[in-house]
């Protein structure tokens, strides 16, 4: 079968079909699935592996875009090769491959044709990325999802992992002389123009002159609520950061009508729009009874993604009344060293059973992972990206800017005779750990993933 896709030209063939189990298959619509759906998958499972890896504090607060993630090691994943290439491809969480594409690069000069492992996922999620960056008539948010690849210019990148990630991840590939440029500044000046300002520094000190390349991504996301707080009701309350510790939090409250409602026996999940309920922000609250109420890196460690896929497809519309702590989050978040030991104990598992299956979802063995040390920490090597050498990942690097505010002064007078009680209305107060995700409702994509546990450290 021959298929024409933008600049470049697709022959598939099909293998021998294999049984593969699917995370989103009959929970989402199936225009979004055949459309987006590894991509949609990755992303989403994306969010709490990123949350188990991290090694973050059960103390403190965690927000990262799965959907920047996942580009970025879709990016790796470009020019890796054998052990390594399969390792990010279980990273990903996604079903074994099952065909083979070629793909042909044309240009005036000469075409190029290779096979492309893993085609289709990259082409879904390249499909779904440009879906987001698309600016429709009447839409009222902003999102910036940017990559950029600055390398060191003695380096020959290969022309066809080169020209894939111009073509399908449209990212900024810069060759700069590590030796001379001043690198740092020409990152951070890029990085300030693709956060609207907001990130002036990403690198405080210059990079070492060992440095190879750096992979870099932002995300820039701007949205008002359907239903604006009013700050005249504003609250400074307790926030809960155990069961004997608590902190001061600045509350807005708001009385939001007819939104997803849904609770189980473990958390209550409720969904907060946006205007023109374009995008949604999600909340998981643990119920009291959960043991695990203070601690949302172990509550989240035994969510069950499907469970909680499907706890929102059932949800029902309910009107809420919603106390939240006032935000405001920036971060860098290096993700080179935790891949690495990912990769490190995905290689103790496998010798361990024996099996090249033996550890399919890190979320399975959360506790082994957090326990597992390793003497050395190997370089990440991208065989299939340059010429004559393996490019050496020197770093990974996402930036972060998010808040959660009023975000409206014209809804005081509507607001004003808001109270924490109302017939037939759901209660939620987030007085201790919860997590959330934002949505992106017509392609489903999940733009954000965080955990609050103290909301007093920015």
């Amino acid at each position: 079968m021959n298929l024409l896709v933008a600049a470049f030209l697709l022959v598939v063939h099909t293998l021998p079909p294999t049984s593969t189990e699917s995370l989103l298959e009959g929970l989402v619509p199936e225009e979004n699935f055949k459309k987006h759906g590894l991509a949609l998958e990755a992303v989403f499972s994306m969010g709490l592996r990123l949350q188990a890896i991290m090694d973050t504090s059960s103390k403190g607060n965690f927000v990262v875009s799965p959907l920047s993630t996942t580009a970025i090691i879709s990016q790796l994943l470009m020019g890796a090769d054998g052990e390594f290439e399969s390792q990010l491809y279980d990273l990903l969480s996604l079903p074994k491959q099952v065909s083979l594409y070629k793909v042909t690069y044309r240009t005036k000069k000469y075409n190029e044709t290779q096979v492309m492992p893993h085609a289709n996922f990259h082409l879904q999620l390249s499909s779904l990325v440009k879906e987001l960056r698309k600016r429709k008539d009447g839409e009222l948010f902003t999102l910036n999802l940017d990559n950029a690849l600055f390398y060191n210019e003695d380096i020959e990148l290969r022309s066809f992992f080169k020209r894939s990630l111009e073509i399908i991840y449209d990212s900024d590939i810069r060759p700069l002389n590590f030796y001379k440029d001043n690198t740092a500044s020409i990152i951070n000046k890029w990085a300030e123009q693709h956060t609207n300002g907001l990130i002036k520094t990403v690198l405080q000190n210059p990079l070492p002159i060992s440095t190879a390349s750096m992979f870099v991504n932002s995300i820039y996301f701007q949205a008002e609520w359907e239903t604006p707080f009013s700050d005249l009701i504003n609250i400074v309350d307790n926030f809960h950061t155990d069961e004997n510790d608590t902190v001061e939090a600045t509350y807005m409250t708001g009385h939001i009508s007819r939104i997803l409602y849904a609770e189980t026996k473990d958390y209550r999940v409720t969904c907060l729009p946006y205007q023109n309920r374009e995008l949604g922000m999600y909340i998981i609250f643990p119920t009291r009874e959960n043991e695990h109420k203070y601690d949302i890196n172990k509550f989240l460690e035994q969510l069950k993604p499907q469970e909680l896929i499907q706890s929102i497809v059932n949800a029902k519309l309910k009107d809420v009344v919603l106390r939240i702590p006032k935000l405001s989050l920036s971060n860098t978040l290096s993700i080179l060293k935790p891949l690495q030991k990912y990769t490190e104990f995905k290689k103790s598992e496998q010798a361990r059973h024996h099996s090249d299956n033996a550890i399919d979802d890190v979320l399975d063995k959360v506790s082994s992972y957090k326990n597992f040390t390793t003497p050395h920490q190997r370089d990440i090597l991208l065989t299939r990206a340059a010429r004559g050498e393996n490019l050496r990942v020197s770093d990974i690097v996402q930036q972060m800017v998010f808040s959660i505010n009023e975000k409206g002064t014209e809804a005081a007078a509507v607001s004003l005779g808001i109270t924490d009680y109302m017939g037939g209305s759901k209660t939620v107060v987030l007085n201790r750990p919860f997590a959330f995700f934002i949505r992106h409702e017509a392609t489903l994509a999940t733009l954000f993933w965080g955990s609050i546990s103290d909301p007093s450290k920015n």
